[in-house]
């Protein structure tokens, strides 16, 4: 979904969005390795596929100050650029997107060379965090009806519901019990015949997907998949317990420290 064909360096200087299935920009700080990074920003683009991209490019960054590289994958293609700050730690940025674009590698390296340019100056981080919020885009999927992130004992931390689905909105705690409920039952009784876990309820044309990881429950209610549903919702995982490391690990039942995790939704369902 590249749109930046016809993107001169002029016109990158005006902050035109730029639309790919992912992006990241993350910082070295010491050894080059996949678990020594600080991830400045992404957005689509999970923590496993970045550790795979820093393994597999690991050996060039280390030898080169800046260099790029393409990772064709089965169902994507990965470019990265890299740079070497003053203070001689490198800088990756990385592209996801699909095989089939007919991408323009020349613009992409410019886009990339304003990042660097915007990293590189005063208040850094603030400003480059503000510039790429702004001027990246991924597609959105319009397959959501609901999302319930849950407490193992059934209590929502966050619950956001497509707005107009008022019928559905009303009943957000009732929703989270039953969900609750229903694995409980199945961890209860298929799990122990047959060790696995519940990750489907049907309803019909509708469906609800769950997940449970570091014992936390995510739920997500969806009428009609489109290809980016999956994907989506493992970045989901991923991000809230990255987000919410600290909260969730002293959590004290205020759960409004949750809600900004709303923006996060809106980035990658319409909702």
């Amino acid at each position: 979904m590249i749109v930046m064909n016809n993107i001169s360096q002029k016109n990158l200087n005006k902050d035109i969005p730029q639309q790919v299935l992912g992006f990241c920009v993350l910082r070295f700080l010491e050894d080059i390795s996949s678990e020594d990074f600080d991830l400045i920003f992404r957005k689509g683009v999970g923590i496993p596929l970045i550790q795979n991209v820093i393994e597999i490019c690991k050996d060039e960054i280390m030898k080169k100050p800046k260099g790029n590289s393409i990772i064709p994958l089965e169902d994507f293609m990965i470019i990265i650029h890299f740079f070497e700050d003053v203070d001689h730690k490198k800088v990756l940025i990385i592209y996801m997107n699909e095989k089939e674009n007919d991408v323009y590698f020349t613009q992409l390296y410019l886009f990339s060379k304003k990042v660097f340019q915007i990293y590189a100056s005063p208040n850094n981080l603030l400003e480059l965090k503000e510039f790429c919020n702004e001027t990246i885009e991924i597609p959105r999927s319009r397959s959501l009806i609901g999302i319930f992130i849950l407490n193992p004992s059934g209590s929502p931390y966050f619950t956001k519901i497509n707005k107009e689905r008022t019928n559905l909105a009303d009943k957000d705690v009732q929703i989270s019990g039953f969900i609750s409920a229903i694995l409980t039952f199945s961890r209860e009784v298929i799990s122990q015949n047959t060790g696995g876990n519940l990750k489907e309820i049907n309803f019909g044309e509708q469906h609800f997907y769950t997940i449970i990881k570091k014992n936390i429950i995510f739920a997500y209610l969806v009428e009609k998949e489109d290809k980016l549903f999956k994907r989506y919702i493992y970045l989901i995982i991923d991000e809230f317990l990255t987000t919410f490391k600290r909260e969730l690990e002293e959590f004290n039942g205020d759960i409004s420290q949750f809600k900004r995790f709303g923006k996060v939704i809106d980035q990658y369902f319409e909702i």
